[in-house]
């Protein structure tokens, strides 16, 4: 870590010398450490440390982009002439107005010493732990133990000067036993906050439950999915729905449609860096104030987020969500977040005659029809069958297609405790469980003939 004098000190110099009309620096850095484990053994260590720095600069309307892993001044200072040789040689962007100017941030702590010195053997230690579990039910497991420092520094020449540092820790867990496996992760800025006897206790009572797999009809069913599948489509939603590219081009379920009613009245969906669960980045990554945006408010359709550009665009105001200058996608949610209810996993359980309990989606697909939020995907890591009110028989995987625009519309109950879902360590999704009436599953997993 370098700290933010070093930093802001250093981008200072090139921001000084740079040949163009205006110039940005984005700076990411930091180290990541990480345990991996496989069949209960400990089979890497690794820690990287890299630093990753963005030249933009304007001319006129003209952008140019130059990335870099070097912090040598003349080498920083020649990536600044590039970005400039490149924005001459570029169409004018009509929306571009000048880089952000100066502005408050509302302090968000990402920052924790604990995560920061968690060292190898402690991480060695934990999973030791794990593994002792598993092994008393006779079980391996596989998984990941991640922590790690990082910082983000945005200065430009009309005045941004922002810093922050961030930590974070996370782990999965995937018991495997003759008859399946399962699967549980936690992620936190701060180590201590994560409950690891919880997850691994979780992660190993779902792995003795799935055993003999059975198949069973498909069609409609009463689902109670587990947080972990809303990240999964809230990661979708984030791309076909609620950012500013989507909206814009009219293929998001909101373009046209601001005000009406899309989901049912107990959905609240929003982007927030000030949740008690988990705090985000305090600016994005042009220097812009994040500011909490609602997508979907008690079913009603309300908005989207932007960065300069798009919102310049959209005749709107920029809400802190620009992404690093080379993104493809723009502005995006960066700290997705379901509103919670009053329920809880086990009473969503024993109020479900029959349905079918999900722990993860994967393979998903939200491309089918984005105006309808249609998406398709399959269970893993356990999908049991649910009938007088409790669980009964695990069941093989399934494949499902369903709009989310109509599941939303179907929830009878949400969970009142959430969990966080890293994406890449600087955003992430909050996520309780939901219970849906009538989601709808189209196949099976058939087991492939050895051989």
């Amino acid at each position: 870590m370098m700290g933010k004098e070093r930093i802001l000190e250093l981008l200072k110099k090139v921001l000084d010398r740079s040949p163009a009309d205006q110039t940005e620096l984005l700076y990411l850095g930091g180290r990541s450490d990480l345990t991996r484990y496989s069949r209960s053994q400990i089979h890497q260590n690794v820690s990287e440390e890299n630093a990753r720095l963005y030249v933009r600069v304007a001319e006129g309307k003209r952008l140019g982009v130059v990335t870099v892993n070097t912090l040598a001044e003349q080498e920083l200072l020649r990536a600044a002439a590039q970005a400039l040789e490149l924005a001459r040689r570029q169409p004018e962007n009509p929306y571009f107005d000048g880089f952000p100017g100066p502005a408050g941030y509302e302090q968000t702590q990402t920052h924790f010493e604990a995560t920061a010195r968690f060292t190898p053997k402690e991480r060695a230690e934990m999973v030791r732990k794990i593994f002792a579990q598993a092994d008393r039910l006779g079980f391996e497991v596989s998984g990941a133990f991640s922590t790690g420092e990082s910082e983000i520094a945005v200065l430009n020449s009309t005045g941004v000067a922002a810093y922050q540092p961030l930590t974070g820790a996370e782990i999965t867990v995937v018991p495997v036993s003759r008859a399946g496996m399962s699967y549980a992760d936690a992620f936190a800025h701060d180590v201590s906050q994560i409950d690891f006897d919880r997850v691994a206790a979780k992660a190993l009572e779902r792995c003795a439950l799935n055993k003999d797999q059975q198949e069973v009809p498909l069609g409609q069913y009463d689902v109670i999915l587990e947080p972990g599948c809303l990240a999964e489509v809230m990661n979708w939603l984030s791309l076909i729905a609620f950012r500013a590219n989507a909206f814009l081009d009219g293929t998001s379920f909101l373009a046209g449609r601001l005000g009406e009613r899309s989901m049912g009245e107990n959905i609240t969906i929003y982007d927030s860096v000030h949740e008690p669960e988990a705090e985000g980045l305090a600016f994005d990554l042009q220097g812009c104030p994040k500011q909490r945006v609602t997508f979907v408010e008690r079913g009603i359709n309300r908005g989207v987020v932007f960065d300069t550009i798009s919102a310049n665009q959209a005749k709107a105001k920029p809400t802190g969500h620009a992404g690093p200058p080379d993104s493809p996608y723009g502005a995006m949610p960066w700290n997705i977040c379901l509103e919670p209810g009053d329920s809880s996993l086990e009473k969503m359980i024993a109020s479900c005659e029959r349905g079918l309990l999900v722990t993860r989606f994967h393979y998903l697909n939200g491309f089918l029809n984005p105006k309808q939020a249609l998406m398709t995907g399959m269970t893993r890591y356990g999908t049991f069958l649910i009938e007088g009110r409790k669980i009964k028989q695990a069941v093989k995987n399934l494949r499902w297609t369903e709009s989310m625009l109509r599941a939303f519309s179907n929830v009878r109950a949400i969970s009142r405790e959430r969990e966080v879902f890293s994406y890449g360590g600087v955003g992430f999704a909050i996520m309780p469980a939901l219970y849906i009436t009538g989601f709808t599953f189209t196949g099976v997993q058939k087991e492939e003939p050895a051989g």
